[in-house]
Protein backbone atom coordinates (compact mmCIF):
# COMPACT_ATOMS: atom_id res chain seq x y z
CA UNK A 1 0.00 0.00 0.00
CA UNK A 2 1.29 3.37 -0.45
CA UNK A 3 2.33 6.06 2.04
CA UNK A 4 -0.69 8.13 2.50
CA UNK A 5 -0.11 11.91 1.39
CA UNK A 6 -1.35 14.38 3.98
CA UNK A 7 -3.39 16.05 1.69
CA UNK A 8 -5.49 18.95 2.91
CA UNK A 9 -8.88 17.46 2.17
CA UNK A 10 -7.49 14.52 4.27
CA UNK A 11 -6.13 16.49 7.10
CA UNK A 12 -9.33 18.50 7.73
CA UNK A 13 -10.99 15.21 7.30
CA UNK A 14 -8.76 14.01 10.10
CA UNK A 15 -9.10 16.84 12.36
CA UNK A 16 -12.78 17.28 12.05
CA UNK A 17 -12.90 13.65 13.24
CA UNK A 18 -11.04 14.62 16.35
CA UNK A 19 -13.74 16.33 17.85
CA UNK A 20 -15.63 13.03 17.97
CA UNK A 21 -17.68 10.37 15.34
CA UNK A 22 -19.64 12.29 12.41
CA UNK A 23 -21.63 12.24 9.10
CA UNK A 24 -20.77 12.78 5.84
CA UNK A 25 -23.01 16.04 5.42
CA UNK A 26 -21.40 17.34 9.01
CA UNK A 27 -17.70 16.62 8.02
CA UNK A 28 -18.48 18.01 4.09
CA UNK A 29 -19.69 21.36 6.05
CA UNK A 30 -17.28 21.42 8.70
CA UNK A 31 -14.46 20.80 6.55
CA UNK A 32 -15.63 23.96 4.26
CA UNK A 33 -16.07 26.10 6.99
CA UNK A 34 -12.95 25.29 9.16
CA UNK A 35 -10.73 26.00 5.64
CA UNK A 36 -12.52 28.82 4.98
CA UNK A 37 -13.72 27.21 1.53
CA UNK A 38 -10.16 26.27 0.49
CA UNK A 39 -11.43 22.87 0.91
CA UNK A 40 -14.66 21.79 -0.87
CA UNK A 41 -15.55 18.48 -1.69
CA UNK A 42 -18.61 16.73 -2.95
CA UNK A 43 -19.76 13.63 -1.57
CA UNK A 44 -18.01 10.87 -3.67
CA UNK A 45 -14.98 12.89 -3.47
CA UNK A 46 -15.73 12.44 0.29
CA UNK A 47 -16.47 9.01 0.48
CA UNK A 48 -13.29 7.83 -1.66
CA UNK A 49 -11.51 9.75 0.64
CA UNK A 50 -13.10 8.03 3.96
CA UNK A 51 -12.61 4.56 2.30
CA UNK A 52 -9.00 5.69 1.41
CA UNK A 53 -8.55 5.94 5.32
CA UNK A 54 -10.85 3.07 6.26
CA UNK A 55 -8.22 1.11 4.33
CA UNK A 56 -5.57 2.29 5.92
CA UNK A 57 -7.15 1.68 9.88
CA UNK A 58 -7.65 5.78 10.64
CA UNK A 59 -11.00 5.93 10.36
CA UNK A 60 -14.11 3.67 10.75
CA UNK A 61 -17.79 3.53 10.94
CA UNK A 62 -19.50 3.51 14.17
CA UNK A 63 -22.82 3.86 15.28
CA UNK A 64 -24.90 7.14 14.86
CA UNK A 65 -24.48 9.86 17.23
CA UNK A 66 -27.88 11.34 17.33
CA UNK A 67 -26.68 14.71 17.09
CA UNK A 68 -28.91 15.77 14.17
CA UNK A 69 -32.17 15.59 16.52
CA UNK A 70 -35.34 13.86 16.06
CA UNK A 71 -36.78 16.21 13.57
CA UNK A 72 -34.15 14.90 10.92
CA UNK A 73 -36.07 12.61 9.03
CA UNK A 74 -32.62 10.98 7.50
CA UNK A 75 -31.36 10.51 10.97
CA UNK A 76 -31.87 6.84 10.60
CA UNK A 77 -29.65 6.61 7.25
CA UNK A 78 -26.82 8.34 7.98
CA UNK A 79 -23.24 6.43 8.29
CA UNK A 80 -21.17 7.84 10.99
CA UNK A 81 -17.66 7.48 10.73
CA UNK A 82 -15.23 7.61 14.24
CA UNK A 83 -10.94 8.27 14.17
CA UNK A 84 -9.17 5.27 15.37
CA UNK A 85 -6.20 5.58 17.76
CA UNK A 86 -3.81 4.72 14.72
CA UNK A 87 -5.48 7.80 13.20
CA UNK A 88 -5.06 9.77 15.90
CA UNK A 89 -1.73 9.17 16.06
CA UNK A 90 -1.05 9.66 12.23
CA UNK A 91 -2.44 12.93 12.19
CA UNK A 92 -0.75 14.09 15.39
CA UNK A 93 2.45 12.54 13.44
CA UNK A 94 1.91 14.66 10.57
CA UNK A 95 0.70 17.77 12.17
CA UNK A 96 3.89 17.73 14.22
CA UNK A 97 6.26 16.92 11.01
CA UNK A 98 4.40 20.60 9.57
CA UNK A 99 5.29 22.08 12.86
CA UNK A 100 8.79 21.07 12.60
CA UNK A 101 8.79 22.43 9.44
CA UNK A 102 7.24 25.80 10.00
CA UNK A 103 9.90 26.19 12.43
CA UNK A 104 12.97 25.65 10.16
CA UNK A 105 11.02 28.21 7.35
CA UNK A 106 10.97 30.93 9.98
CA UNK A 107 14.28 30.20 11.27
CA UNK A 108 15.62 30.84 7.28
CA UNK A 109 14.04 34.12 7.69
CA UNK A 110 10.57 32.98 5.81
CA UNK A 111 7.54 35.02 6.76
CA UNK A 112 5.17 32.21 6.82
CA UNK A 113 2.18 33.80 9.01
CA UNK A 114 0.86 32.72 12.23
Amino acid sequence: MATLKPTPAILYTLLVLAEGPSHGYAILSELERRSGGAVSLGPSSLYYTLGRLADRGLVEDCEGIGDSGADDPHAEQRRYVALTPKGRAWLESELSRMTDLVAAARASGLDVGG
